[in-house]
């Protein structure tokens, strides 16, 4: 487990050759958006529940789509010219939202891209999410590009150029109305952040290395494609 999470540091080992193509009719379950500045052991965990979770209803584990293993790191320029073509080929959109999420502008630009080819409904419905961080959500509600930037200052005056052309406030906006319809309905009690079949996990506070088990029993339910999967409320 200790070596697994070290995959999920910025700096960690590995990269695309942990990667494979797509199969001729395959498509991916999920795109992963989250900050490499947030916690690899509570985003490893918070993986595992996942497919733990995924697997029970569909008989084998999801595939994920992740930038470190997917996109060539000597080339990021092309990531950001492709990443509509990469969030869009995917059945959903899981949202690590950790405590540096809100300020992370590739973050932002991840969902933006959502919400562009999208409904905001529609939206909602792609998007799964696990909180890491209890005020991380607050946070997106208030996004503000003053506050956001990349590691790399190279990506972020390209990132920056592209938002300016689309307008800093339409940008600004979608991603706070997004964060706001989020947060109600955590606390609106309606369904909770949601994460398939996980309940009462606090990933904010209770993490703890030893619980990272994972299984799978084989067992399927057909029809995965527009099938909706069980949501249950994570509780804090």
């Amino acid at each position: 487990t200790a070596q697994a999470a070290e995959l999920w540091r910025p700096n960690g080992p590995a990269g695309v050759q942990l990667s494979r193509p797509v199969m001729r009719g395959e498509t991916i379950d999920y795109f992963v958006s989250h900050s490499w500045s947030d916690s690899p052991e509570q985003k490893w965990r918070a993986l595992q529940l996942v497919a733990d979770s995924f697997c029970r209803h569909h008989g084998r584990y999801p595939t994920f789509w992740v930038d470190k293993f997917c996109i060539d790191q000597r080339a990021l320029a092309d990531g950001l010219r492709v990443l509509p073509v990469n969030v869009m080929s995917c059945r959903k959109v899981l949202c690590l939202c950790g405590k540096t999420f809100p300020r992370r502008l590739w973050c932002a630009w991840e969902l933006c891209v959502l919400l562009s080819f999208t409904s905001m409904e529609q939206a909602m419905k792609q998007l799964v999410v696990v909180s890491l961080s209890n005020e991380a959500l607050k946070q997106l509600a208030h996004f503000d590009c003053s506050n956001s930037g990349c590691h790399d200052p190279n990506e972020e005056y390209r990132l920056r150029r592209v938002i300016d052309a689309i307008g800093k406030e339409r940008f600004e906006n979608k991603i706070r109305t997004l964060g706001q319809l989020i947060l109600d309905r955590e606390t609106g009690g309606a369904q909770g952040l949601l994460v398939p079949d996980v309940p009462g996990i606090n990933l904010a506070d209770s993490f703890s290395p030893g619980m990272a088990q994972s299984s799978c029993s084989g067992s399927v339910e057909p029809g995965l494609d527009g099938e909706e999967d069980p949501m249950v409320q994570i509780s804090f």
